[in-house]
Order: C-alpha cells, then sequence, then structure tokens
C-alpha cells in the first residue's frame, strides 16, 4: 500500500514540473468531425470541425499536406493554434483518385481514425466538395445516414481480395449529394452503380425501405425488402404500400427484377452472393466460390398492400 502511494505521489510530482504529459482538456481542441483525403503529388486532407447544437459556433475548414497520409494529418493537426483532434472523426471522404488501402490502412495502423467511421467515395474532389459542404456537415451525424458503410465493414472484404459496396458522394449545388454507390476492390474503386443499377444495389444492400416506385399502374412505396442467395439465383420479396392509382403486384415484380439484373450485369459481388450460397448449401462451396454474379438468375415477388 505504501508503495502504491510513493508510486502515486511520484506521477502527480512529475506532472506538475511538466517532466510527463498532462492530458488535453477536450475544450482545448478542435474536435474534427468529417476528414476528406485527395491523392496526386501529395496526400491532402481537409477536416471539418464540428458545432455543438447551441452553441452558435461556426464550422471551420483545416487543411493538411504530406507526402504521406500520416504527415498529411500531422499538418492539419498543426494548422490550427487549437490542435485539431481525429479521434471524434464520424465521416471519411476518399476522393475518386485517392489511395483507398493506404487510407483504410492509416486507420488500422495509426488508430486516429475509429474504424466505426463511415466511408464515402466522392467523384473529384473530396476536399473541395467537403468544403463547400462545411456549414452543413458540421451540424451532422453520420451514424443517421441509412446508407452508411463502415471502415471496420468494408476492410475486412478488401483485404480478402472481394469486392465491397461504400456510398458515393458528388458536387451538387447545396455541395456533396448523394451520388449512386461505389464499388470497391483491393486496387481501389473500380466503378460505380447509378440509376437502375444504384437501386438494384440498395436493394441487394437492404436498404430499399421508404424508396418510392413508380410503376404503369400507378405509385408504390417500398415497406420492406428481403433478399437471399441460393443455387445459383437471387430471390427477392418487395412489400409496398400502393400510393396513387392501382399499381399490380406483377409490375412491382417485373421492376424488381430489372434493377437487380442491374445491379449483377457489372459483375462485382459487393455483398457476399457467394458467401451467402455456400452457406445455403455448404456442400457446394466450391461451386458458388468465385461465381460470375452477371450469370446468376433473379426470381423476384411482389406484394402490394393499401389502395
Amino acid at each position: 500500500m505504501r508503495g502504491g502511494k510513493w508510486a502515486l505521489g511520484l506521477v502527480i510530482l512529475l506532472v506538475g514540473r511538466g517532466i510527463l504529459p498532462q492530458s488535453r482538456e477536450m475544450e482545448e481542441l478542435k474536435l474534427v468531425n468529417t476528414l476528406a483525403v485527395d491523392g496526386g503529388e501529395k496526400i491532402v486532407v481537409t477536416g471539418v470541425t464540428g458545432v455543438r447544437a447551441g452553441e452558435n459556433e461556426e464550422p471551420e475548414v483545416l487543411t493538411g499536406e504530406g507526402e504521406s497520409l500520416a504527415g498529411a494529418c500531422k499538418a492539419l493537426r498543426e494548422s490550427s493554434a487549437r490542435r485539431a483532434y481525429l479521434g471524434q472523426t464520424e465521416q471519411l471522404l476518399v476522393g475518386d483518385e485517392g489511395e483507398l488501402m493506404e487510407t483504410l490502412g492509416f486507420v488500422v495502423e495509426h488508430r486516429e481514425l475509429r474504424m466505426d467511421t463511415l466511408l464515402y467515395i466522392v467523384k473529384g474532389s473530396a476536399g473541395d466538395g467537403l468544403a463547400a459542404s462545411a456549414q452543413r456537415v458540421a451540424g451532422e451525424t453520420g451514424g443517421q445516414d441509412a446508407r452508411g458503410r463502415t471502415v471496420g465493414e468494408i476492410l475486412p472484404r478488401l483485404a480478402q481480395g472481394e469486392y465491397a459496396l461504400a456510398p458515393a458522394l458528388a458536387a451538387g449545388e447545396e455541395g456533396l449529394e448523394p451520388a449512386g454507390w461505389a464499388a470497391l476492390g483491393p486496387e481501389g474503386v473500380v466503378g460505380y452503380y447509378e440509376g437502375d443499377a444504384e437501386l438494384g444495389a440498395g436493394l441487394l444492400a437492404g436498404s430499399g425501405q421508404e424508396q418510392v416506385v413508380e410503376l404503369a399502374g400507378g405509385v408504390a412505396e417500398l415497406m420492406k425488402v428481403k433478399t437471399w442467395a441460393k443455387g445459383g439465383t437471387v430471390f427477392c420479396t418487395l412489400t409496398a404500400r400502393v400510393v396513387q392509382g392501382r399499381p399490380g403486384e406483377e409490375e412491382l415484380a417485373a421492376w424488381g427484377e430489372g434493377v437487380l439484373r442491374a445491379a449483377l450485369g457489372p459483375g462485382w459481388d459487393c455483398w457476399g452472393l457467394d458467401r451467402e450460397q455456400g452457406a445455403m448449401e455448404p456442400w457446394n462451396w466450391d461451386d458458388w466460390k468465385g461465381e460470375p454474379v452477371a450469370k446468376m438468375d433473379v426470381k423476384v415477388t411482389g406484394r402490394l398492400v393499401g389502395s
């Protein structure tokens, strides 16, 4: 007991004399809410500080540049009198010309960013887009995004040589806006799902609820989406509420089949459909492993409720 008191007293003495580092109060730090990463001759990072509700704060845009991502983040942290803190970053934006795997590796190795940080791919410059969206982004809570995919969800698939899905953004009239889905591979961004393919990718990702569908006989709103893969076929059940007119269940099923085929067409299995088939029929895993998803059959059932 005496030894413990002596050690505690020594630590207090050393801290008081500045020999050991003192902890920083959160009020002394600038908390970065969103971080953007762009590649090129040098790595450029752009950060936006968060604002607290009711405090009438204004977001601040910070930048840093370096030969590596670690160096760029170090420059960003030192660009303000109050040290920028990346540990509260909720959203990580990577420009489509940025080094995706280097960025994800930075999260793992340096541990400045959390594995539950949401990842987005920006078409064009992520930093410019973030700066234009600073006022809106500063007050957002990333966890409220239904399309959100975390670094911890995406990285394991890429590390195993598989594809993964991440939401894409692009510059719009009010800053960054949703722009489909990005298909990611170990080599980086391999392409995008747009139009019907975007809708189908969302259904396969389980995020189709509340989607408004315009059919020949009227309008319906998706309430429930269930998809699964088995035996070389993607099955899907769509349940929707009639909003306008008298659409038919066959129309809804045909719409679902069309957008799912559009999503499977490019051939990137961003959803682990081969693994899902293997789980259903483990004795046939060798047949389903790496099976081209573009060749899979699609069967959709539509169900309408309300009038």
